[in-house]
């Protein structure tokens, strides 16, 4: 859309520009052409067709573009409602459903409308609720979102979901489109396994980030393939000790890390939620995100954690320069806005003049003092157009570095 403001007025002062520069030649050729007419008949003839060149150019302009962006919208409407994985759009502080596709309708049983009557909150289990509230208040608006739920469909089923969400913009609100994968086999699967080779394995099928699965008990830690492929480290220097985990998270994060996790523990909440600085196999610490689900037996004790260890550095190097993008546009906007400001008030200016001054002339030179005093405006005037068109000249360059 700001490339068709940006054209739309580019387009406008050029027709102006060629209006200005062959406005004298029409008007004499229409003079002699048409002596009996009035000049004044004649410059609103002139007036009115300049208007209706310039407003039919802008319309094809407008009606082109508009047609294109159609399009676009329409791949990316049956993008994402015949994709074949659940995903809906919800907005952001209300947690209203806004879209869902129809792959949603179909694994979580509600319809559309129904789906539209609802919040996210609706599709998950009572007590996971808080937990579910407490994510969202943590969840930052810039950084894509990963993370291992239970949910709920129409029937009562509850199945567990791998979500993937970032931030966007539905009809004017500002929204997440979240896209939820059924992992619910292969994590039973991993919860019932019975020896940690068919764990590793179940575990590596449910997420590309490090899984581990950590019984409390013993404090041995099954993970997938995390350690070496997203910190480096060769499988003989990994150990299946939750100890291994303790002594690589940074020194000054490993008190509130552990104070976190057994604050969960004591108020048997079943998610925990933390981010730290993680050794990596050169000496070097990445930032990470650990999201977990805790499991307790039949008594109320904890007894396994299930968790997932998602790499956040690069995103967080990410935010500081999407930070300075959203500036950059946002200098670009103001001189934009300054652009449409000169545009509409100081060019107005000095072509009214000139167009008045013309109309003033006395073309016959019965009157040569106001006519040397109107030449003498109109150069003022010129001038003062002249000196305007450089402005917007130098604001484009401006926005150009």
């Amino acid at each position: 859309m700001s490339h068709t403001a940006l054209k739309t007025a580019g387009l406008f002062l050029i027709c102006g520009l060629v209006w200005l520069a062959g406005y004298d030649y029409l008007l004499v050729k229409l003079t002699d052409i048409f002596p009996r007419v009035r000049p004044g008949l004649l410059l609103y003839f002139m007036h009115a067709f300049f208007l209706f060149f310039s407003a039919s150019l802008i319309y094809l302009l407008i009606r082109y573009d508009f047609r294109r962006n159609n399009a676009y919208f329409f791949q990316y409407r049956d993008l994402f409602y015949e994709h074949p994985v659940p995903m809906w759009i919800y907005q952001w502080g209300t947690l209203k459903f806004l879209a869902v596709n129809n792959a949603a309708t179909e694994i979580y049983g509600y319809t559309r409308e129904e789906f539209e009557s609802m919040d996210i909150l609706a599709i998950r289990d009572p007590s996971s609720v808080p937990a579910v509230l407490a994510d969202v208040g943590r969840t930052n608006k810039n950084v894509d979102y990963r993370g291992i739920w239970q949910h709920r469909k129409k029937n009562g089923e509850l199945f567990y979901v791998e979500l993937y969400s970032h931030t966007t913009h539905y009809n004017g609100k500002e929204a997440r489109i979240v896209m939820a994968i059924d992992i619910d086999a292969e994590v039973r699967s991993t919860i019932h396994a019975k020896d940690a080779g068919t764990r590793y394995e179940l575990l590596a099928q449910v997420t590309q980030d490090c899984i581990y699965y950590w019984d409390l008990h013993s404090g041995r830690v099954t993970r997938n393939h995390g350690p070496m492929t997203m910190f480096g480290f060769k499988e003989e220097e990994i150990e299946d000790h939750v100890d291994w985990w303790k002594k690589n998270v940074h020194p000054e994060d490993l008190g509130g890390v552990m104070a976190s996790f057994e604050e969960r523990l004591r108020g048997k909440t079943l998610h925990w939620h933390t981010a730290y600085r993680f050794r990596c196999a050169d000496g070097s610490y990445k930032y990470v995100l650990d999201r977990a689900r805790i499991l307790y037996n039949e008594h109320g004790e904890a007894v396994r954690v299930i968790g997932a260890i998602q790499d956040v550095d690069e995103a967080m190097r990410h935010e500081e320069e999407r930070k300075r993008f959203t500036d950059r546009l946002q200098e670009q906007n103001e001189v934009l806005q300054e652009i449409a400001r000169i545009n509409s008030h100081e060019i107005r200016r000095p072509v009214s003049n000139i167009l008045g001054i013309m109309a003033m002339l006395d073309p016959h030179n019965n009157e040569p003092g106001l006519n040397a005093q109107l030449l003498g405006l109109l150069q003022q005037s010129t001038a003062d157009l002249d000196a305007t068109l450089f402005r917007i000249r130098d604001k484009l360059q401006q926005m150009r570095e």
